[in-house]
């Protein structure tokens, strides 16, 4: 407990080197392949849970997230736009062949929209924008589609554990009243069986 309190006092009086944390986790989650390591959104979570603790502001958090995947899905989209013939031939990169060609089929299948799509899904996250270089996206329309997943993510994530931390109470005496209840239900139905089988 001593621990956790040095942590959050340690947190709140370096918010600045936090924040920082919070920019680079979005941009190397989002980032080509290297995201595949990188939770992101747990982090994101917990940074909005802090948020709602009052150690960390929940509106500059919100934004460092934003723009680190914004800046991310940028330069995995010139990445693959000026070096994907060469990038693939690299040893990291042949590691995750059958990844980049599903990422290509994803890109294939739904066009400009999968830079939104991908963003909310785990493995294509850190490929899309890669991929949607290498297909000579319109420059404009991915622009707007990495923005527009970017905004919607780091407010959702981030706001997800801002609600539940500050409705944390709420939900554990919920928590304890489904325990009670499938407790006593457990009891019951042990009880029944008991009667049923020696009676």
């Amino acid at each position: 407990m001593d621990r956790a309190l040095d942590v959050l006092l340690a947190i709140k009086e370096h918010p600045l080197f936090v924040y920082c944390v919070i920019f680079g986790v979005s941009f190397f989650e989002s980032f080509v392949l290297v995201g595949e390591f990188v939770p992101g959104a747990a982090f994101a979570f917990a940074a909005g849970f802090l948020a709602s603790k009052g150690v960390l502001n929940i509106y500059i958090a919100v934004v460092c997230a934003i723009c680190g995947a914004i800046l991310a899905d940028i330069l995995g989209y010139y990445l693959g736009l000026m070096f994907y013939a060469k990038l693939v031939e690299k040893r990291f990169f042949s590691r995750y062949k059958n990844l980049i060609e599903k990422g290509e089929q994803f890109f294939k299948k739904h066009g400009g929209k999968s830079v939104f799509i991908g963003r909310f899904i785990g493995p294509f996250r850190p490929v899309v924008p890669f991929i949607a270089g290498s297909m000579l996206m319109r420059k404009d329309a991915f622009i707007f589609w990495a923005v527009l997943s970017g905004i919607l993510w780091g407010i959702s994530y981030l706001g997800i554990g801002y609600l539940f931390g500050n409705n944390i109470d709420l939900i554990i005496s919920k928590l304890r009243s489904i325990n009670l209840i499938l407790g006593v239900f457990l009891l019951v139905s042990v009880l029944f069986y008991l009667w049923r089988r020696y009676r």
